[in-house]
């Protein structure tokens, strides 16, 4: 990503509406892959950490490693005191065969050119059993500058992220969008926002990301509220539409 982003989502990751609901997304969903909330000798990796808004959540469930492609994150995650971060792309991660339990990709899959080697990476990786959790942006149809300023490669739909999966080896267990409720509301803003952006295309000096708009401390409030609910509607069903899509691909064996 520019470095303006990175800058942006380090100074919002613990205060945005839009980091904390996911969040609490991703941290019911280890719950249920990963009962007990003890490490108990499991081993997870967040691929493209970033600044590591999700390594202390992961550190409740197993010893957990970093990776990123930006010194700049790794450093800064270290200063947070996080030893267990390393610059490595996605092809290329140097641990062993059958190390982990665990891989987390929290949006990070759109960004690699070469997806397919990165799924073949993390399904050598886990151990037998292992979960690879995902988030993505969905719907290419909603790209716009944004994701280009953020060096995103695509966008996906659940059957498209699924058959990926599928094609790396992993059995699929779970493939669902969230951020639904707001995406009524959200839909037609994008298109909007495409729609200025094709009669004006902006600049990438005039960058300015969807959680740099700011907005009311009460609004801020309601607006995780509503999308940290998702996770109670998830536990027995998959949505069918979203502005973010979630997919969990296990590998097979282990008892699984």
């Amino acid at each position: 990503m520019e470095a303006s982003a990175y800058a942006e989502f380090r100074d919002q990751e613990d205060t945005h509406w839009w980091f904390l609901g996911r969040k609490s997304i991703f941290v019911h969903l280890l719950d249920r892959m990963l009962p007990g909330r003890t490490r108990n000798g499991r081993r997870a990796l967040d691929l493209g950490c970033g600044m590591g808004g999700m390594l202390e959540e992961l550190s409740g469930f197993a010893d957990v490693y970093g990776t990123d492609i930006s010194q700049e994150c790794l450093e800064y995650c270290k200063g947070r005191g996080y030893a267990r971060v390393f610059k490595a792309h996605g092809q290329h991660l140097p641990l062993p065969e059958r190390s982990l339990d665990l891989i987390c990709a929290f949006d990070t899959l759109e960004h690699i050119p070469e997806e397919q080697e990165t799924i073949a990476e993390c399904f050598r990786l886990l151990k037998p059993g292992g979960y690879f959790l995902i988030s993505v942006p969905a719907y290419q149809f909603l790209y716009t500058h944004q994701d280009r300023i953020v060096h995103h490669q695509r966008r996906y739909t659940a059957g498209d992220l699924a058959r990926k999966l599928t094609r790396g080896g992993f059995r699929v267990t779970r493939a669902s969008y969230i951020n639904f409720l707001l995406f009524p509301a959200i839909l037609p803003v994008v298109l909007l926002v495409k729609l200025k952006q094709w009669l004006r295309p902006p600049s990438d000096e005039n960058f300015n990301s969807n959680v740099s708009v700011r907005v009311p401390d009460w609004a801020n409030r309601l607006l995780t509220s509503i999308f940290s609910f998702e996770r109670h509607l998830l536990t027995g069903c998959s949505v069918p539409a979203g502005h973010s899509l979630i997919v969990v691909g296990r590998k097979p064996g282990g008892g699984s």
